[in-house]
């Protein structure tokens, strides 16, 4: 399957829609998106579910998007990894403290509620 990412605005965040592989052949589009919506200071919800591989150099590109993020006091989750890529969050820690969630509902709800300046 061929890497593709987009992007959605929401009202409450940006959902950067991940799909196929995020490895080393992909890491830098990744970041590039993922960077992108992080230096808007938009709340940004990584959807994973269409993810079928995720190798070291994806892992950190996803870490490092989420340190980039809490630099800017930007919440950033990820959305419903399949069963093989939640395996490696899991066995690397990464679910420990970056949030994920199963459900698009779940994600939007956790962020922070924009307030009126």
């Amino acid at each position: 399957m061929d890497f593709d990412v987009h992007l959605m605005h929401h009202e409450r965040c940006t959902l950067v829609r991940v799909q196929g592989e995020l490895d080393v052949v992909s890491r830098e589009r990744f970041e590039e998106a993922l960077s992108s919506v992080i230096d808007t200071g938009a709340p940004t919800v990584v959807d994973l579910r269409q993810v079928t591989f995720c190798d070291s150099t994806g892992l950190n590109a996803i870490v490092a998007a989420h340190r980039r993020a809490a630099e800017r006091g930007t919440p950033l989750a990820l959305l419903s990894p399949p069963q093989r890529v939640a395996r490696v969050f899991h066995i690397t820690g990464v679910d420990r403290y970056i949030p994920v969630y199963e459900t698009l509902r779940e994600a939007i709800g956790a962020l922070p509620v924009p307030t009126a300046d």
